[in-house]
């Protein structure tokens, strides 16, 4: 073959493999949900599949499902970027698809989005795949809807997950979760009535993630990263520095970070590898100073600013 020929079939070839889509689906039949489910996963690059390596299942927002990644590439690019510069462990991600569902088991019985992710999905997975065991293997991260979802599926499975990645999520007390659910502009949003128990006050105030945060322990070892941005969703930045001072206050290990942008994977991509660095290597993770986020870390061994008589940061912060 002429020089010129192999080069422009070289070419050819470096072009269709850019095309190929970074992420590769799975439909089952789901058991949990009664009907064809799917989810997507995402493998780094150069991996020998050979080597375990932890997981991270990562959980959607309203409106989208398990094409999210392929729908804004931005998110492999800079996880595949971060990977290869060295300053991301490699990672398998899973991304399944929950509509429009808040990733809960629903009160009446008609959708069952946490078994599915729980019960079906982590399974295939580590079955498919060389994966790390335990906790250390296996972390939660989402947005939005899925932050929700993250914080309360991981508030029931502390056991299971290493780390938990809540960004844009409106995490907020007992009286204003009701508020929300029965009057607010997220009313409209989700059949609410039909996903909770919204007779059960009591026992819908326990579930609160304020309620269940209230020591340095109860996160039982999992570490928890809470974040939202500068032009985020109505009320998301506030509600995240009002989960952050309360997380404070009781001494609840975290980091809070603050991103530039909004409601958008432009923005969530540049501090996704922020997340995950500090959930898979939390010892060797060595962030640069970055005009694109700030951080706010709360140690386990800190004791309660209030018991202190430490000024514990305000929601205004």
């Amino acid at each position: 073959m002429r020089p010129l020929v192999l080069g422009a079939t070289l070419l050819a070839a470096c072009a269709a493999s850019a095309r190929e889509p970074r992420l590769t689906y799975t439909e089952v039949q789901s058991a949990a949900e009664g009907r064809p489910m799917r989810y997507g996963v995402y493998l780094p690059p150069g991996w020998d599949e050979q080597t375990p390596l932890p997981l991270v299942v990562f959980l959607h927002g309203g409106g989208d499902d398990e094409l999210a990644w392929d729908k804004h590439p931005v998110v492999t690019r800079t996880l595949d970027r971060w990977i290869e510069d060295g300053r991301l462990p490699p990672f398998v991600a899973v991304v399944p698809n929950g509509d429009v569902g808040f990733w809960r088991d629903w009160h009446d019985g008609s959708h069952h989005y946490e078994s599915w992710v729980m019960d079906e999905v982590i399974p295939a997975m580590q079955a498919r795949f060389p994966l790390v065991d335990g906790p250390e293997g296996l972390h939660l991260m989402g947005i939005s809807m899925g932050g929700a979802g993250t914080m309360y599926m991981g508030l029931d499975h502390l056991d299971r997950f290493g780390s938990l990645s809540v960004w844009s999520a409106p995490i907020v007390d007992a009286e204003k979760t009701e508020r929300f659910m029965t009057k607010g502009i997220l009313s409209t949003f989700a059949p609410f009535e039909r996903i909770f128990d919204l007779t059960d006050v009591p026992g819908m105030r326990a579930r609160n993630a304020y309620e269940r945060l209230e020591a340095p322990g109860d996160l039982r070892g999992t570490r928890l990263l809470i974040g939202a941005g500068t032009a985020d969703i109505p009320g998301a930045l506030r509600a995240t520095r009002e989960l952050h001072a309360h997380l404070t206050t009781q001494g609840v290990p975290h980091t809070f970070v603050k991103y530039q942008g909004g409601h958008v994977y432009s923005a969530w991509s540049k501090v996704f590898p922020v997340a995950l660095c500090l959930a898979l290597d939390p010892e060797g993770c060595a962030l640069a100073p970055s005009p694109a986020w700030t951080m706010t870390t709360v140690p386990a061994r800190e004791t309660v600013a209030r018991q202190q008589g430490e000024a514990v940061p305000s929601a205004a912060e």
